[in-house]
This record gives structure tokens, C-alpha cells and sequence, in this order.
């Protein structure tokens, strides 16, 4: 079973732009829908002030695809289905006895946002929150999980965070007070706590613990089978409408993860501290070396190699460990550049989606009539978006 990203066009069919739920909004101001996209989400958390996470999109269900997460380094799982009015059976325990964080969603459309603060209110606390987050945590940890949902929106950095991401257009479309309004999307975390696996939904009472992690096992594997299981019977339901020509099944999900440039820049940040100080000792021993790297050696980690400790290696050992050292920076170099180009290319279509182009699409439109190239530019632009939707599902499938 496959994972795919929402289809790319916007509105009611695509998940994260439709309605998202709520239990009472008093107070709490107006929040906008946000689009369910890793670069959204990241630049989210970077903007309320949390370092050191990213987010990236799960593509599949089966154990090949979590076996290759580094759990370690996952900080909790989001995922994204249509909501549909269901009963669900399963108890839920009290947050506070389980020591987790958790809030009840008041606000409408921000689900997506609210899931995200649940993971990172949970992470551990190698995990930087920020300024704002650290202080919400410790203001908010005496009130009920109703109260806590009710801070969450009246938090000024949180809500324009949210809504700097709000669609930008010329045009407001207005529904009828009876008309049937978009689909109703829902966000929901699950994370790891003192060894156990929870899902966290802001339209429950509390958490719903899934279960424990067993020995030896990584801790998204029950997530995993939780997520199937949901699946299998959202399909079942799927197939029992299909007769009635309502069938409709889509799912999203990702994983809240450590900021792989910043661990790779320190991975390379250490390998080049411990080049230096071997490079050091062999020029000490009248070798013919050269200094690559510039780095304060008062700053270096405190788990490397002491220049008495490698002053007591063969000349060949400490040789060989400036060839490992720069040959482990070769490897982590590409890792950087690549996540570099990932962000760069996030940034950009960040701005695209905070920019208001209806104007200048309906000016091209009114000059390509004008010169009797309108239907040819749309037939072209028709086959190149074929083409690209084509190559994404491929990639998607492998």
C-alpha cells in the first residue's frame, strides 16, 4: 500500500487546504487552512522558533520503508485523512498520570498546526523549542487539556505563524449559507514517551495509548501497524460506498525528523576538529602536513582524541586517521549541499504561495488573446503539467 502526496490541485480535493475540525473557537481569532506540504511545515516551526527539525513525507506502509527511519532521530509521525462522523472504541488515558502534553482542538483549521505542537511539546529535551514554545510549556503545564487548546489559540506567535501561510488571492469565493462547504481534513500525531507509542487527536478527550514498544523493536513499527490497520478499514468503508459512487480514499503522512543539514554540518564540524588536532601532532613529529582545516581547538568535542592521546599513536595510525577523517567529510559534504538545494527550492515555493498571482495571470492571458496565442499556450501548458504529474506518480511508485 502506497502513501501519496495530495494531488496538486488546491481546494476542497486536496487534503490540508479543505476544512479542518474544531470543538469551539471562542477567543481564539481567525485561523486560516494551510497547505500539508514538508516545506510548509518546516519553515512553520523555524518561524515559532524550534531548531533542528524537518519534515519529510512517508511514501509507503510497508516494514521495508520503516525500517529505513532512523527512529532515534524521529521525533513523532503525522497523519492526514478525510474525517468522517465514526465511533472509535478505544479508551483514552489521562495525559497527566502518562506525563505526555496534551491539547483538545478549540480552533478551527488549525489542526495541522495543532498536531505538530503536540509532537514537538512531547519531544525530548535535546529537542530546542524556541523561546516562545519553552515558555508556553511551562505556562501552560498546570492547565486542563480544554485550557491548554484555548492558549494554543490565543498565542499571538503561533497563529501569525499559521497564517503567513495563507493562501493569497484577488478573488474571495463566497458559499452559500446552506451550500455544502469543503471536505473536512484531520491531523494527528503519534510519538514515543518513556516507552510507550501514543496517538495524539485533538478531537479526543485525551491520548490513546497504541501500545508498547517491544525490546529490540523500533518504536515507528507499531505506528505502522496502527496506520494499516486504520487504512484496511477506512478502505473496507471506501468499498462498501463504492456502489453508491462515493468512494474516496486519501492519506498523507509524515515524519517529523532531526534537521539533516545541521547533523550533517556536525558531523563534518567534528571530523574536522579531529583532523586538526591529528595534523597538528604529526607537524609536532616534523611531518610534512598541511592545516586544511580552521577551527578554535577550545571549542572542540570532548569525546575526541587529547593531543597526548594521539601524541602516544604511531606516526602511520595518526596518518591514517586524518585519511578516515577526511574521507567521512567527503561522504557528508554532498548530504549538506543536497539538503541545501531541498531548502532552497522550500523557500522559494514558499514565496510563490504567499504571493498573489491571479493579477499577473489574468494580464498574460489578456496579452497572449490579443495575439492569438492564448489556446496554444493552454494545450502546451495542459500537456507539460501531464508530463510532470506523470514523472512525480512514477517516482512515487518505486
Amino acid at each position: 500500500l502506497k502513501l501519496r502526496p495530495p494531488p496538486g490541485a488546491k481546494g476542497k480535493t486536496r487534503p490540508g487546504v479543505g476544512r479542518c475540525l474544531k470543538m469551539s473557537d471562542e477567543g481564539c481569532g481567525t485561523w486560516c487552512t494551510i497547505e500539508s506540504d514538508p516545506g510548509v511545515f518546516t519553515s512553520l516551526c523555524e518561524e515559532i522558533g524550534v531548531k533542528g527539525v524537518e519534515f519529510e513525507e512517508v511514501y509507503g506502509l510497508d516494514p521495508e520503508t520503516f525500517a529505513t527511519m532512523d527512529a532515534e532521530e524521529t521525533y513523532g509521525l503525522i497523519f492526514l485523512f478525510k474525517w468522517q462522523q465514526t465511533a472509535d472504541p478505544r479508551p483514552t488515558v489521562s495525559a497527566d498520570e502518562h506525563g505526555l502534553f496534551f491539547a483538545q482542538q478549540v480552533i478551527e483549521n488549525a489542526c495541522a498546526t495543532q498536531a505538530i505542537l503536540s509532537i514537538l511539546m512531547n519531544a525530548p529535551e535535546k529537542l530546542d523549542l524556541g523561546p516562545h514554545l519553552k515558555g508556553f510549556k511551562d505556562f501552560t503545564v498546570g492547565l486542563d487539556s480544554q485550557m491548554k487548546g484555548l492558549a494554543i489559540g490565543n498565542s499571538v506567535v503561533i497563529r501569525e505563524a499559521h497564517n503567513s501561510f495563507r493562501h493569497q488571492s484577488s478573488f474571495e469565493i463566497i458559499q452559500e449559507k446552506d451550500a455544502k462547504g469543503d471536505d473536512a481534513f484531520h491531523f494527528i500525531g503519534y510519538i514515543r514517551h518513556e516507552g510507550r507509542v501514543y496517538e495524539l487527536d485533538g478531537l479526543k478527550q485525551g491520548p490513546v495509548m497504541i501500545g508498547e514498544v517491544p525490546a529490540g523493536t523500533s518504536w515507528v513499527e507499531p505506528v505502522r501497524q496502527e496506520l494499516q490497520r486504520r487504512i484496511e478499514a477506512y478502505s473496507q468503508k471506501a468499498t462498501d460506498a463504492e456502489a453508491e459512487g462515493s468512494a474516496e480514499l486519501r492519506f498523507n503522512l509524515m515524519a517529523i525528523i532531526a534537521n539533516r543539514q545541521l547533523e550533517a554540518e556536525k558531523k563534518i564540524e567534528r571530523e574536522q576538529y579531529l583532523r586538526q588536532r591529528a595534523n597538528i601532532s604529526l607537524v609536532s613529529r616534523g611531518e610534512d602536513v598541511e592545516l586544511l582545516d580552521e577551527v578554535d581547538d577550545d571549542e572542540a568535542p570532548a569525546d575526541i582524541p587529547s593531543f597526548e592521546d594521539l601524541s602516544g599513536r604511531e606516526i602511520s595510525e595518526v596518518r591514517a586517521l586524518v585519511e578516515k577523517c577526511t574521507a567521512k567529510i567527503a561522504e557528508l559534504s554532498p548530504v549538506v549541499e543536497a539538503e541545501k538545494k531541498k531548502r532552497s527550492k522550500w523557500a522559494q515555493e514558499n514565496a510563490l504561495r504567499r504571493t498573489d498571482l491571479v493579477p499577473l495571470a489574468l494580464c498574460a492571458m489578456r496579452h497572449l488573446g490579443r495575439t492569438g496565442k492564448l489556446v496554444e499556450a493552454y494545450e502546451n501548458g495542459k500537456a507539460a503539467h501531464s508530463k510532470r504529474v506523470e514523472v512525480k506518480n512514477a517516482a512515487a511508485t518505486q
